[in-house]
């Protein structure tokens, strides 16, 4: 085993423990396992996501149709 796949190897173990930790404590290196509701109105946010900022393209989440108030990728209200 050279190097380079050692090397490898333990970043991608660093990079599963980051995943399995967000998941668990829910924060922005997580995964969601539910499509979550508007906080404000309750409207269940789109399957389809369309991001309408950065943050959302790179970290997920949502902007409500119905009242458009900006969701985490968890259903939590992101304050402006």
């Amino acid at each position: 085993m050279s190097t380079f796949d050692i090397v490898f190897l333990i970043a991608l173990a660093i990079l599963l423990v980051l995943i399995v930790y967000g998941t668990i404590v829910k924060n922005r290196w997580g995964i969601p396992f539910v499509i979550p509701n508007c906080p404000r109105c309750g409207k269940k946010v789109s399957f389809i996501r369309v991001p309408k900022s950065v943050g959302q393209f790179v970290w997920g989440g949502y902007t409500c149709s119905a009242c458009g108030c900006e969701i985490d990728k968890y259903g939590r209200e992101i304050p402006k």
